[in-house]
């Protein structure tokens, strides 16, 4: 992550604290000094100023060299959530159509080159999830979440030639030409569906629940290939088609398609 842009209107100590918290991106429990540092690129001095400052605001906490995110970080998550109704309007609706699907589902945005997860179903005896929460972060160009987003974009080009392109298995496309042509079908066919790019395996699919226009948020749910048949992908879709219109028309995402 590279150190925050010099701008007149915003305040750079508070960008540099808030990297400072971004660097904690969920790879590692804990992080050094020197971690903060290289994450953010800030020198060693500004990132510990910055980190003692946030043990003292109570965000982050100190063992030894290792710093921690505290569980005060999930208040800054629970006003988002609680503002725009996820509890009430989003969670069960997620909850009911994973129950008929019988798999997670999961409603997802973008947060620069990565998918940001924003929610996900719960599901009894539903097969064993990947251990995605909210607020993890999925690449953007493996995933069918992340291809979707790019789909709902007027202009992808600029997204997938800055996107990291690792290589996750062997079936993950290595051409950002090859990406692009990938998103301009789902673009015209209005679904993703990615096979083996990011878990081996597992066949993932996502629809759009913004309109046209708004920020892109959308909705997926992945399964094992050996179970996604014709007619198995058939009924994913959907199911994902109505979850994606009931989430429309509670219009509890209205505020965050308009950010």
């Amino acid at each position: 992550m590279s150190a925050p842009a010099q701008d007149r209107s915003t305040a750079s100590t508070f960008a540099k604290g808030m990297a400072i918290l971004a660097a904690f991106d969920g790879s590692r429990p804990s992080l050094t000094l020197a971690d903060l540092a290289r994450a953010t690129g800030q020198d060693r001095a500004t990132a510990r100023r910055g980190a003692l400052t946030l043990m003292q605001l109570g965000y982050l906490c100190q063992d030894g060299r290792d710093f921690r995110l505290t569980p005060k970080v999930l208040m800054l998550a629970g006003g988002f959530l609680q503002a725009n109704r996820f509890g009430r309007d989003v969670q069960p609706v997620l909850n009911h159509y994973a129950a008929e699907l019988g798999h997670e589902i999961t409603l997802a945005t973008r947060d620069e080159h990565q998918v940001l997860l924003l929610a996900q179903s719960a599901v009894q005896n539903g097969p064993v999830s990947f251990g995605f929460t909210l607020g993890s972060r999925l690449p953007l160009l493996h995933t069918g979440l992340g291809r979707m987003l790019l789909a709902c974009e007027a202009d992808a080009g600029p997204l997938v030639q800055a996107a990291p392109l690792p290589q996750h298995t062997a079936e993950s496309l290595q051409y950002r030409a090859a990406i692009l042509a990938a998103v301009a079908t789902i673009r015209d066919q209005g679904f993703a569906a990615t096979d083996g790019e990011f878990e081996p395996g597992i066949v993932g699919y996502a629809l759009p629940v913004s309109r046209p226009g708004a920020a892109p948020v959308v909705v997926g749910a992945s399964r094992p290939r050996d179970a996604a048949t014709d007619h198995g992908r058939d009924d994913m879709l959907r199911c994902l088609r109505l979850c994606a219109a009931d989430l429309r028309q509670s219009g509890a995402l209205d505020s965050i398609s308009a950010a």
